[in-house]
């Protein structure tokens, strides 16, 4: 394992606490979601220091994490509406649903700028113990001496065992998939296919979540009888990635987790 790949996320992470503006850039909140996704995973795979230890530094980056994700998840909406969502109905529904959504982003960025204000000290602080931690351990006399295969072995045997895939329960399993995704980019010689197939689960299950939410927002603020047509057109979508989504995620399972997985 290259110790780079353990230490850039904790280095970006540091970064990115300082670098949101009043009024965060999506690419800065991607940023910051993604590393703290990424530090989540190195701390249940590594299992550098104490437990104590460990759940104190997710405790400081974990809501962190959580309210980047709701501005994320707008800033996706936005996206979706703007780029996917045809104007030509007669209706001011997308009109409508973007100014919405950026109402919603714009207390989801605030949350989320008070939360780092209130967990910045702590895990910055916390971040630069564990990283001490995995210098001494992987830099130093430790190297060699960590267990990289029990932790992603753990979360493959748990997809394999999944219930029946569906619209309830396809969004956890995502989760599952990109935190194994995350551990599995620590090792120094993933396997390249299989780490497609994950990716590509992560991304469609993703896209198909993304709909979804955006046909709740949808549903409560336009009205079926002035807006049926793009209502129509949210659902159409939706349905469609949930079927693409459900067909990624079975062929991970058959033709990649079924067999055991490339866990090394």
């Amino acid at each position: 394992m290259e110790l780079e790949k353990v230490k850039r996320p904790i280095r970006k992470l540091r970064k990115a606490f300082k670098r949101l503006s009043d009024d965060p850039r999506p690419e800065d909140v991607h940023t910051l979601r993604t590393q703290t996704r990424r530090l989540e995973a190195i701390v249940v795979t590594l299992k550098i220091v104490p437990a104590k230890k460990a759940k104190r530094l997710l405790k400081s980056v974990t809501p962190i994490r959580k309210a980047a994700g709701e501005v994320r998840d707008m800033d996706m909406l936005i996206g979706n509406v703007l780029t996917k969502l045809s104007r030509d109905n007669g209706s001011d529904a997308v009109v409508r649903l973007v100014e919405h959504l950026g109402k919603m982003r714009t207390e989801s960025a605030s949350d989320l700028l008070g939360t780092i204000a209130q967990q910045r000290k702590n895990a910055r602080r916390n971040l630069k113990q564990y990283a001490k931690q995995i210098e001494h351990r992987i830099g130093g006399e430790g190297t060699g001496k960590l267990d990289l295969t029990s932790a992603p072995g753990t979360l493959v045997d748990e997809l394999i065992r999944w219930p029946r895939l569906n619209a309830t329960n396809m969004h956890s399993f995502r989760i599952k998939v990109k935190e194994l995704l995350y551990m599995l980019q620590l090792s120094q010689h993933p396997d390249a296919e299989w780490m497609q197939a994950l990716g590509e689960v992560k991304d469609q299950v993703g896209d198909w979540h993304d709909w979804e939410k955006l046909a709740k927002v949808a549903q409560k603020i336009l009205s079926p009888e002035l807006d049926g047509a793009v209502l129509k057109q949210i659902d159409a979508t939706r349905k469609s990635k949930l079927k693409q989504a459900l067909a990624a995620a079975n062929t991970l399972r058959t033709q990649h987790l079924g067999k055991g997985g490339k866990v090394r």
